[in-house]
């Protein structure tokens, strides 16, 4: 009973709604009291008015600029030597202890082998010269008495254990024919040969430097083209640095640069020696070398400085950096209108830039600006 009472109260609340609802005049009330909604538009901005007396101008002025650049490379022994054996036998301990890393002076002996056994070899050649020479001695007194005291005095002054002087002069060709027959210039120049190879069983120093490698020790049996290790020169050290071509070109033998390290303190003084023409096919570079000298040089070092060529950049601008835009433009101030201008870039300094593609008294906008102005027109 309850259920049926609700169900009949709300049947009747929604006639009464749409009766309300479908009332013509309660519906022109309601469109006569309604007032029409104004909305307002906001108003267009407007850039203000731009005149010439506000920019900030530079009038170009073209001209050569030196330009400036980081040089840099590893430093490199001015002479680095492989030493290899020419003669065999046995190492001894006549020269310096040859370890990687001892020093040692110019003429010292690097390494000895053992050469007795070719010196008693060496001085048995020379004994046989003597006796051929004292079997021609009374022929020649006979046939050639004119230079006899000569050739007597050549054999009295002969030393064993030293190195044969030069022969004596022959005074006809009659006489050098004579002295031929009995070989004395053959077996002269064979022992001269063999004095020769006896210098190369002591290897010396060609120069003040460092063992940087030792494939040797004291007792060891070397061979002919044996290598024996590498020594470098620690007086004196270059620098290898690579150039692109056109610098290259521009450097000239003798210039002078001055490096630093990032590793230790000082600087070093290098001068251009020579120049390679073979373009590193890796960095595309031709390597340049300098000559250094200073204290404290090591091999492999890294070493850097700055490098200045006069007048390398030709017909160019130098404007501030804040001129060029990121797009690299520029904005020219062109009979009263703004215009946007591209430019070459060739070079950065401190605070500008060298620039190419302007002309003589082009006039740069210095200023900057939020919205595009390329094309707007500046009032006097």
């Amino acid at each position: 009973m309850k259920q049926l009472t609700l169900f009949f109260s709300l049947l009747l609340s929604v006639c009464l709604l749409n009766s309300c609802a479908s009332d013509p005049s309660t519906e022109n009330k309601s469109s006569e009291s309604a007032e029409p909604v104004q909305v307002k538009l906001p108003e267009p901005q407007r850039e203000p008015s731009m005149k010439k007396a506000d920019l900030t101008l530079l009038k170009v002025t073209k001209s050569s600029q030196s330009k400036t650049f980081t040089i840099s490379g590893r430093v490199i022994p001015q002479n680095t030597t492989q030493l290899s054996a020419e003669v065999q036998g046995m190492i001894t301990k006549d020269g310096i202890s040859f370890k990687a890393g001892n020093t040692f002076k110019k003429g010292d002996v690097l390494v000895q082998i053992n050469k007795k056994e070719f010196e008693l070899a060496l001085e048995a050649q020379r004994s046989a010269f003597l006796n051929a020479l004292t079997q021609m001695m009374p022929d020649m007194k006979s046939d050639f008495p004119d230079n006899y005291q000569n050739w007597l005095q050549y054999i009295e002054q002969y030393q064993f254990g030293e190195s044969l002087p030069p022969l004596p002069k022959t005074l006809s060709e009659k006489e050098k024919y004579f002295v031929t027959t009995y070989q004395i210039y053959n077996q002269y120049y064979s022992i001269k040969s063999q004095e020769e190879r006896l210098k190369k069983f002591t290897i010396q120093a060609p120069y003040s430097g460092i063992v940087t490698q030792a494939n040797i020790d004291l007792g060891s049996l070397v061979a002919p083209g044996q290598p024996i290790g590498t020594i470098i020169n620690r007086y004196s050290y270059e620098l290898e640095a690579g150039v692109d071509l056109k610098t290259a070109k521009a450097i000239r033998i003798g210039d002078r640069v001055t490096f630093t390290s990032n590793e230790i303190d000082g600087e070093w003084k290098g001068k251009v020696i020579r120049k390679n023409n073979i373009i590193d096919p890796s960095t595309q570079n031709i390597p340049i070398y300098f000559r250094l000298s200073g204290k404290d040089i090591r091999s492999g070092m890294y070493l850097e400085g700055n490098y200045t060529l006069p007048n390398l950049l030709d017909n160019v601008a130098v404007l501030p950096t804040k001129a060029v835009k990121r797009d690299g433009t520029v904005l020219l101030l062109v009979d009263d209108v703004i215009r946007s201008q591209s430019v070459e870039i060739v070079d950065y300094l401190t605070e500008s830039i060298v620039v190419k593609g302007l002309k003589e008294g082009d006039n740069v906008i210095l200023d900057d600006f939020k919205l595009p102005v390329a094309g707007k027109k500046v009032a006097m």
